[in-house]
This record gives C-alpha cells, structure tokens and sequence, in this order.
C-alpha cells in the first residue's frame, strides 16, 4: 500500500512539472505571436496611440501578468512546505490564469472566451472533483471580467458581445460536464487498478508465507537475502544470519505424532517472531529448519537475543511431552565483504548448525574461518 501511494505521488510530481513547463511554452507561444501582431500593425503607423496601446495592453501587460503567475507557482511548487494538493492546485490555477489572461485581453475573437475550458479539462489529471468545480467558477468569473472589459472598450456592440458570452458560457459549462464524466470515469479505473494491485500484493504474499507457521517460506528468504546482500558495500547495514534447526525432532514426531509435531513448529515460530527485531526476517526454510536474518545489529546482541529464545523454547511446557524439554541448535554467520554469494553465506551458518549439533545440541555456534578448516580436516580424516 505505501509503494502504491510512493507511485501516485511521484506520478502527480511528474505532470505536474510537464503542466508547469506547458505553462511556460504557452506563454513564451502567446508572447511570440502578440510581438509578430504589434510589428504588423506597426507598420503602416509607427507610433500611433492604437500601437501604443496594443503595445501595453496586448503585449506587456499580459506578459507582465503571465511572468508574475508562473514565478509565483515556481516557488510555491518548489517549497517543501506545500502540500501534494496545494501543488495540484497550484498548477491547475496557474493554467487557468493563462488562459484567463487571453480571455480577457483578447475578448474580441469570440473563440477565445472560450479558453478556460482548457483549464477545466486539465484538472481531470489529479481526479479532484472539488478542484475541477473550483476551476469551472472561476472560469465563469473570468467570463464576466472579459464581459465588463469588452463592454468598457465599447468596440463593438453591447449586445453582440454578450451573446459571445453566453455562448462561451455554454461551452465552459459543457466542459464542466464533460471533465466531471471524465474524472469519475478515471477515479473508477484508478480504483480498480488499486484493487487489482491489493489483490496481486496477498496473492504474492500467500504464495511467499508458509501456512503452518505464518512465516515467510524459502522463497522469501532467497528474495529478501539477496536484497540485502547485493547491496552496495557503503550502504549495506551490518547482517547476520541465524540457521536453526530442532534437536531429534523426527523423534518428536514419531514418539507423539505429526499434529504434536506441528505444535513444536509453531510454538517455535512464534518464539522466534516475538524475540526477533522484525519479523519480516524470520522465515521457514523447510521442516524443522528455521532461519532469521539480523540488519543492523552486532554480533553480541545477536547472540543475546539467540539466547533468550533458547530460554524461552527449552522452558516451554508442551503438554504432551510429559516435562520433556525439546530444543534447538543455532548457526550463525556474520556477511563479511568477502563477496559471499547467498549460498555461501547460507552455507557458512549451516556450517557452524552442524558444529553445534555435533558439539551437543540446544546451542549457539558462530562460524570462523578456522571452523571450515577443521571440518575439511575431520572430512579428510574420516576418508
């Protein structure tokens, strides 16, 4: 669920900086064009009042405008104080004070009242209906600022202008519309696609967890191991590896029975949970086998904590037992930067498992380089 939500975010951090940067092309586009205008009309009457006047109210006012609404949502976009939805709002005000600012100084193509419905359909993209209505009000408000505008320049006439109006009203409002389809439509895709992710997540999740115990299985080991071991050699915490395996337990099994059996293991397994600093590294590897990783701890609090589960197995009461105590061997292996593979590591604390089953059983062992040479010499012995 968290990676989910780390996507969505870093998703709506990704458009938002391509809507940003569309912002600035259509100003820079806006600009281009009104410059090309003014040198036209500037031909044949170098000067003149209607230049001059083109000149500031279609060319350095709004540029003015434009530049002021894109500094301004830089630095509130670039803020850590903003939060995801005041960045989404941002954005989207941002694109609709462009397009309002061609709506309002360039009123007299009637087309152009009509530009906040491309605003309206932008906010689509963060599926915020309460953004896209904010959006839509706002258009409308800049709809009768062009109005009064256009009326106060008495260019043309006052009813024709507002007929231009109404019909661009129409059109916002149909854009609403359409945008409000459009993000439920979206927001149901969206949901499926988060049920549809929930799902493969249990189901990757059951195929990865033993079902007697509730650990994790072999398959998860191998996965987590790898991580943790390939990583590089600065950021790599220090970790540890506990192989455990139950002392005589096919005796266990074949003195009282499977079931009872299953009793031991899962007595064992909550053990080895509720002792162990997070019990996403505690897995099953098969049988009576058991193996907990340790990230980020030292060797003697390792050590420590191995001991106290010892305690606890070894004093557990198991009815049918009849005071019998049943136990576990321990091997332990430290990942040095010896460029171990996952195998070799494993192999090293089964290595020392071994030393402690042999030594007497219900034990700690921790593999040392001089362990793996007596047990070669002891194999060529018996050779």
């Amino acid at each position: 669920m968290r990676q989910l939500i780390t996507i969505n975010h870093e998703l709506h951090e990704k458009w938002r900086q391509v809507l940003f940067r569309t912002c600035i092309y259509i100003g820079v586009i806006i600009f281009v064009a009104e410059f090309f205008i003014f040198v036209f009309n500037k031909h044949d009457q170098p000067f003149s009042p209607v230049i001059i006047r083109y000149l500031i109210f279609y060319l350095a006012l709004p540029t003015f405008l434009n530049l002021i609404f894109i500094v301004g949502a830089y630095f509130i976009l670039k803020s850590e104080k903003t939060s995801e939805k005041a960045k989404n709002y941002t954005v989207a005000l941002l694109f609709f004070l462009i397009c309002a600012c061609v709506q309002c100084f360039h009123y007299t193509f009637p087309a152009i009242l009509c530009v906040p419905c491309i605003a309206v359909f932008i906010t689509v993209i963060f599926l915020d209906i309460n953004l896209t209505r904010l959006i839509f009000g706002l258009s409308y408000g800049s709809l009768i600022l062009a109005f009064l505008i256009a009326r106060f320049e008495a260019d043309r006439a006052v009813e024709v202008i507002f007929l231009d109006c109404v019909v661009a009203g129409i059109m916002i409002f149909c854009a609403y519309l359409v945008a409000t389809v459009l993000t439920r439509y979206t927001s149901e895709q969206a949901q499926s696609i988060h049920d549809s992710y929930l799902k493969q997540m249990e189901l990757i999740q059951e195929a990865k967890t033993e079902p007697l115990t509730g650990l994790l299985n072999r398959r998860a080991m191998v996965d987590v191991l790898g991580q943790a071991v390939y990583q590089d050699a600065e950021s790599r915490k220090p970790l540890i590896m506990a192989v455990i395996d139950l002392d005589d337990f096919k005796k266990v099994n074949d003195t009282y029975g499977h079931r009872k059996g299953d009793e031991v293991l899962i007595t064992l397994a909550d053990i080895l949970k509720r002792n162990t600093p997070g019990n996403e590294n505690v897995f099953r590897y098969g049988g009576e086998e058991f193996v907990v990783l340790f990230s980020g701890y030292p060797i003697g609090t390792v050590v420590g904590l191995l001991d106290q589960m010892h305690q606890e197995f070894s004093t557990h009461d198991f009815n049918f037992a009849a005071g019998e105590r049943i136990t576990f061997s321990c091997g332990i292996a430290e990942y040095t930067d010896s460029g171990w593979s996952t195998s070799e590591f494993f192999e090293k604390a089964d290595q020392a498992l071994y030393l402690a089953k042999s030594e007497g059983k219900n034990q700690n062992r921790i593999y040392e380089k001089r362990l793996e040479e007596h047990m070669l010499t002891q194999h060529h012995t018996s050779d």
